[in-house]
């Protein structure tokens, strides 16, 4: 659970500024065959706290990915970044996201961003050649 207290930073009177973390992501994001995370997800982002206690962070997410080519089946790690960017109203009917209570929780957001950025599969090289296979005929 990513927390962040509005109440604290507005008592601190810190309106604007930057963040950043790190967290392991649950294998449950991941739709790509035989791939796994290799670590934890570096979030980083700048955040603004408007005067109707809107709360906005952009920022990236950046991870790296383990799996198998799926063109050649050879072992293939690569690093991953994406996009964050989310506003979170205090309100129940937000376009974004919610909070109640002077707590933001961001870790929709990140996930979010995680499995927006994760790519369709994995690739050792773009010009990896596939495995050719035969069926055995002479005519093949």
């Amino acid at each position: 659970m990513m927390v962040i207290d509005i109440r604290k930073l507005n008592a601190q009177k810190r309106y604007y500024g930057e963040m950043q973390f790190s967290y392991d992501p649950p294998q449950r994001l991941l739709n790509i065959p035989f791939a796994q995370f290799v670590g934890g997800v570096s979030v980083e982002f700048e955040y603004d706290l408007y005067e109707d206690d809107a709360f906005e962070i952009r920022g990236k997410v950046r991870y790296q990915l383990k799996g198998q080519c799926a063109r050649c089946l050879q072992e293939v790690e690569t690093t991953v970044e994406g996009e964050l960017n989310a506003l979170f109203e205090p309100k129940k009917d937000a376009e974004d996201y919610s909070y109640f209570g002077g707590v933001v929780d961001i870790t929709q957001a990140v996930e979010d961003a995680v499995v927006f950025s994760l790519p369709f599969s994995l690739s050792c090289k773009e010009e990896c050649q596939p495995i050719e296979y035969s069926s055995g005929n002479e005519n093949d």
